[in-house]
């Protein structure tokens, strides 16, 4: 559609102010009548184009020649037997906590647990980076530095009861979930005392004692497989919730979307993570995705989806807070979940990364790392010193370095040991 295209529907509509109203009337969205008229020169936004039908269908207006509104797969007689009975938007919207919010509702302490695992995660990372390097760790290696924001704000408000399964970038997911840094780093270099017996390696963290259930290496399969967790916890009656975190890769797998399925119509308690950090291995999300939005991809299940700012880990405490409590209490699950993030190293250790600039890189640390933020949050509100923080950063370096060096000096395990656990019956490993 061209530009007259778009001026012509704004005046078929009543002209800007009174579109603006009906709208926000029909979608209880924001949108004001600036925006309204840049799309005579930017377009009408995917997200508005069904709405705008909606209003021309409404004043008995003949839409034929308005077909590129509506979305693939929807035709106007769709549009037009559905009538009013049609969901323009769902409650899908992006969430995101005031500064006002966070001063009233994040204290020290709070404030302080988050930025220390936060911190833990990073220099954790940071080793493990280094002993890939020297050849110690083997087989592919995804780090999730830049990404902290995410698992540390959720952590903070998760129960021990609660149930966690990622993909294949899970070391974070396992620090957090309280593993010893000794037996991630045996796991890791393959040593005697892994938390996977050393048969699992970067991409298998499993620790079942504090519900973490993987790393998977199939790219999307932890949907499925977190979804029968809620489900199991639904069906024996668990006051638990499932977090299933994935990749914005992953989010165009079918198994994703037959889980999504499956979760709605059971009505389980899971919210689903989309750790969005811009680029599945090496392609961005623009190129790969034809709905960018991807918060938005439960809507056809009727699963409600909420975009917050990964890199805001204060922001991402209190927006996930509320939406825990309402799948906790008031069974409104299942929740999708996209979290905008970034990945300052490659897709894994042998990926140079050559698809996005340096600069790129560097404006992101500078200006949205979310370390740096709650750093800066926690100085500024006299919560802690510079030198505070610094002896923090020092302990656990130290921690980090001490538990590298001990997985070290570890053996390997005994060859006797390969074949077991296999398979599970009547209660003896196989």
């Amino acid at each position: 559609m061209n530009d007259n295209g778009h001026t012509k529907i704004i005046s078929l509509l009543g002209g800007g102010k009174k579109l603006t109203a009906r709208l926000k009337s029909l979608t209880e969205e924001n949108v004001n009548e600036k925006t309204v008229y840049s799309w005579v020169q930017q377009g009408i936004p995917d997200r508005w184009k069904v709405a705008v039908a909606r209003c021309l269908l409404e004043d008995n207006i003949e839409i034929t020649q308005y077909k590129d509104l509506l979305p693939p797969g929807m035709s106007i007689d769709n549009l037009t037997a559905a009538n009013n009975s049609i969901k323009i938007f769902s409650d899908s919207k992006v969430l995101k906590a005031t500064e006002e919010e966070i001063l009233v509702n994040i204290d020290k302490n709070l404030a302080f647990n988050i930025y220390h695992l936060m911190l833990k995660v990073r220099r954790f990372e940071e080793k493990v980076g280094q002993l890939y390097s020297m050849g110690l760790i083997g087989g592919f290696c995804h780090l999730y530095i830049g990404q902290e924001g995410i698992i540390s704000g959720i952590e903070s408000l998760a129960s021990g009861d609660d149930c966690f399964i990622t993909g294949y970038r899970c070391h974070a997911h396992m620090v957090s979930r309280g593993e010893s840094l000794l037996n991630i780093f045996c796991e890791l270099l393959g040593k005697d005392g892994g938390s996977s017996k050393a048969k699992g390696g970067s991409m298998h963290l499993f620790k079942a004692d504090k519900n973490f259930f993987g790393g998977h290496g199939i790219v999307g399969a932890q949907v499925p497989l977190g979804t029968g967790i809620a489900f199991a916890n639904k069906y024996l009656n668990k006051k638990a919730i499932t977090f299933c975190f994935f990749g914005d890769g992953a989010v165009n797998q079918g198994q994703v979307y037959e889980a999504f399925n499956m979760a709605a119509l059971w009505q389980l308690p899971i919210i689903y993570i989309i750790e969005n950090n811009q680029y599945g291995m090496g392609t961005s999300v623009e190129r790969a995705s034809a709905m960018t939005e991807l918060f938005r991809r439960g809507e056809s299940f009727g699963i409600k989806g909420y975009e917050i700012d990964g890199m805001d880990p204060l922001s991402v405490h209190l927006c996930m807070k509320k939406i825990y409590e309402q799948v906790l209490n008031e069974n409104k699950g299942p929740i999708l979940i996209e979290a905008k993030t970034y990945r300052y190293r490659g897709h894994s250790m042998s990926d140079p990364g050559k698809y996005r600039t340096r600069q790129e890189i560097q404006e992101t640390r500078e200006n949205r790392d979310p370390i740096e933020r709650v750093r800066t949050f926690l100085i500024e509100n006299n919560f802690c010193s510079e030198d505070e923080l610094k002896t923090m950063d020092n302990k656990i370096k130290e921690e980090v370095l001490n538990a590298s060096e001990e997985a070290r000096d570890k053996d390997l395990p005994k060859e006797s040991i390969l074949f077991d656990d296999v398979y599970y019956e009547n209660g003896i490993n196989k």
